[in-house]
């Protein structure tokens, strides 16, 4: 898969939710994060280009310049009817939830966290491409991967319900519950 189809997803994620500001330094560092996470989780690229350590962190070169017409400001591109069938629902899922996390932290942020991570810190000044394998190393690590291990419903509701409310008390019937996904619990 290439870099610019994962892109496009993100994009489209962003202009469903109108406060979000996606500019290309945020691009840049969610398609590093997603590229480290898939790499520790499932073995394998998601995209094919390389990441390089720049100044600002994590780049993929294609993808900066592509948008980098919109300086500082947010991507804005015109609605297309993307049906994204190049992605699997599996694919979705995972680029949803590392998105769905990232996306609470300002470009700057992302910039000062990936400046932290050894995969940039080991790579910057000494050679242009980070290597897989040390994305994949450094995301493989138990307390950064658990966000994002796919879990079973009744175990993301037990999180959920433990992060929500107060002393870690949860309703055992909401939990226990065969309430399908599709389903909305709390429509009347």
């Amino acid at each position: 898969m290439k870099a610019n189809q994962i892109s496009n997803y993100i994009i489209s994620l962003a202009q469903n939710n109108p406060e979000e500001n996606l500019t290309n330094m945020k691009l840049q560092k969610i398609l590093y994060y997603l590229q480290g996470y898939h790499l520790a989780l499932f073995n394998e690229v998601l995209f094919e280009e390389e990441i390089e350590a720049w100044k600002y962190g994590p780049v993929i070169s294609k993808e900066y310049y592509t948008f980098k017409v919109y300086g500082n400001n947010s991507i804005i591109v015109p609605e297309t009817n993307h049906s994204f069938d190049y992605l699997s629902d599996k694919q979705k899922k995972f680029i949803n939830k590392v998105y769905g996390y990232f996306r609470q932290f300002s470009p700057v942020k992302m910039m000062e966290l990936t400046h932290e991570e050894s995969p940039w810190l080991d790579t910057y000044g000494k050679s242009q491409v980070i290597d897989n394998e040390l994305l994949k190393n450094y995301f493989s690590s138990p307390d950064r991967l658990y966000q994002f291990i796919p879990k079973d419903k009744k175990t993301e509701r037990k999180e959920a319900a433990r992060f929500l409310l107060i002393d870690y008390l949860y309703d055992n019937e909401l939990i226990d519950s065969s309430i399908s996904d599709a389903e909305d619990i709390y429509e009347y």
